[in-house]
């Protein structure tokens, strides 16, 4: 039996629309007789656990059906308690980028890795967008670029979406042509690109740019290996785009058959990696086809928002999955 349930987190860098309040809370509501406790790099008690130093202290605050995000974060600054380590059971990580490896692989010091959502060797290995070059046939026409040389001889080819390896929610992402390069929705010369202060993101993931960007990015989350659903994100007008926070608009959608390939073809390699939780983004092809553009296994957003769209109790449903994971893997 789980009975001290810990989540690894840093409130310092969540918005209002970060998932975990709401997940913490129906993960609770599930099971009356668990601890399920968060624990934030964000509060200065933290910092030796967050730094990997063996036997740190972990301070955590426990979530009750009240627990919900603070602007000032008060909620981990003024509730925490020391918890012994040795009683902690199960842990769900929901980190943002860019990832601690040391971290993240000194969880296995507390449970084994089977206990962890997500497995911490499976999240270092998938969460680098270099993991799509593994599934590249399930996506656009993509490449790994080194430098802004590779990036420029590859935009003579075709126009291209440049992406961070481990930047999340549209940052640091560009656009490259042989004529512009676009940076958000502001367009540049092509040959402005040197000196955009690019430089020290590469290497970097180019993928081919699709212009159906229109016709929106759709969100679809997956939870111990049954899809909870898919929502649409379309972006502003004479945007390209695809981001809420970028005055786009999302909206409920259904999974369609090239997705449903798409899932049957992921969630296998990634739950043999441990990964029980992820979400996978699509965009439309050339020729009317969706195909995958983003896999994300470490802090995945968007059940919230999927949730409020479908008015379905989708936050119950993925406390349940997971919940049955753990329990499986605790048995």
């Amino acid at each position: 039996m789980i009975r001290n349930l810990l989540i690894v987190t840093d409130h310092s860098t969540h918005t209002a629309s970060n998932s975990i309040y709401e997940l913490g809370v129906a993960l609770n509501a599930c099971r009356i007789n668990a601890n399920i406790w968060v624990c934030s790099k964000g509060i200065k008690e933290n910092k030796d656990f967050f730094n990997s130093i063996t036997d740190a202290a972990i301070y955590a605050t426990a979530i009750n059906s009240s627990f919900a995000f603070h602007p000032s974060g008060m909620g981990f600054s003024q509730s925490t308690v020391r918890i012994d380590r040795k009683e902690i059971d199960a842990i769900i990580v929901r980190m943002p980028q860019p990832l601690d490896k040391q971290f993240l692989l000194s969880l296995n010091n507390i449970v084994s890795s089977e206990k962890i959502i997500n497995n911490p060797q499976g999240t270092i290995e998938t969460s680098s967008k270099e993991f799509l070059i593994t599934v590249a046939h399930l996506c656009p026409p993509l490449s790994l670029c080194q430098n802004i040389d590779d990036a420029i001889r590859l935009s003579q080819q075709m126009e291209i979406v440049l992406k961070p390896l481990y930047s999340y929610g549209g940052i640091g992402i560009g656009r490259l042509s042989d004529e512009y390069y676009w940076e958000g929705d502001t367009r540049y010369p092509a040959s402005e690109i040197s000196s955009r202060a690019l430089e020290n993101q590469f290497p970097m993931l180019a993928m081919k740019y699709l212009s159906n960007v229109s016709l929106g990015d759709k969100r679809t989350i997956v939870v111990n290996k049954k899809i909870l659903g898919s929502a649409l994100r379309l972006p502003a007008e004479g945007s390209w785009i695809c981001n809420v926070a970028n005055g786009g608009r999302a909206m409920i959608s259904e999974t369609d058959e090239d997705e449903l390939i798409i899932e049957r073809e992921l969630t296998p390699l990634l739950y043999e990696k441990g990964v029980i939780m992820y979400g996978f983004d699509t965009l439309t092809d050339d020729n009317g086809k969706r195909v995958l553009s983003e896999i994300n296994t470490l802090s995945i957003g968007g059940i919230g928002p999927l949730s409020e769209l479908s008015g379905r109790p989708i936050l119950k449903e993925a406390a349940e999955l997971l919940w049955a994971y753990l329990e499986k893997s605790n048995e």
